[in-house]
């Protein structure tokens, strides 16, 4: 079983990475094959969608994105696992620029124009997202219309099969606050919160990546 766990953070050891990586020692532990990709690794030289159309054509390659960049060997592996985890950070209200290429990349070759109830899925498969933020906590997340900002993008995973969203709240943006000119928040509360309700995260994603193998066994 092959788990494939995305990054659409820029950031390799932050909040969503660090997430990312105690879910995939989760699925790790349940016997899954696991897979880190990094999507703002400086190797990687990728867009969004360019609407060629080459998933449409009669005949054609169906179900995976074919443009020729960095990116289409690893949305062929994305549609080849049996599990798919994708990390982002809000970045003014949006998933990040990166995972939303990934998204589209591997959502519309998916997407069927004879036949909008069947999608073409190559291969069907558990996943979940995991999005990290200083949003305070999941009351002020739904006054702020995050649910229909970020959930809406999360969900179309749903098409592959079951998903599910793992949210990580009021995380640490900096080591040292004194540098920055972000004087609404308290430091201390901060750090606070990273011992204690990041922690407990941590653990959430690590049994988010135990179950999902486990589900799909």
């Amino acid at each position: 079983m092959k788990a494939l766990f995305i990054n659409g953070s820029p950031r390799t050891k932050g909040n969503t990475a660090q997430l990312l990586g105690r879910a995939m020692e989760g699925a790790r532990k349940a016997g899954a094959e696991t897979e880190m990709v990094n999507l703002y690794d400086r190797s990687l030289n990728y867009k969004g969608c360019m609407s060629c159309f080459a998933c449409k054509i009669r005949g054609g390659n169906k179900g995976v994105c074919s443009f020729p960049d960095d990116l289409k060997p690893i949305l062929q592996r994305a549609v080849e696992a049996d599990i798919l985890v994708c990390g982002t950070p809000v970045y003014c209200g949006y998933p990040t620029a990166g995972l939303r290429a990934f998204m589209e990349r591997l959502i519309f070759p998916a997407v069927n124009y004879s036949d909008y109830s069947k999608p073409v899925i190559l291969n069907p498969k558990r996943s979940a997202t995991i999005i990290t933020m200083n949003c305070p906590n999941e009351e002020v997340y739904r006054q702020i219309n995050y649910p229909y900002l970020m959930d809406t993008s999360a969900q179309q995973l749903g098409m592959f099969g079951p998903s599910e969203v793992l949210y990580s709240f009021d995380t640490l943006q900096f080591n040292d606050y004194s540098r920055y000119d972000a004087d609404r928040f308290d430091p201390a509360h901060k750090a606070q919160v990273h011992q204690t309700q990041f922690q407990s995260d941590l653990e959430k994603a690590y049994q988010l990546g135990l179950r999902l193998v486990e589900d799909s066994k």
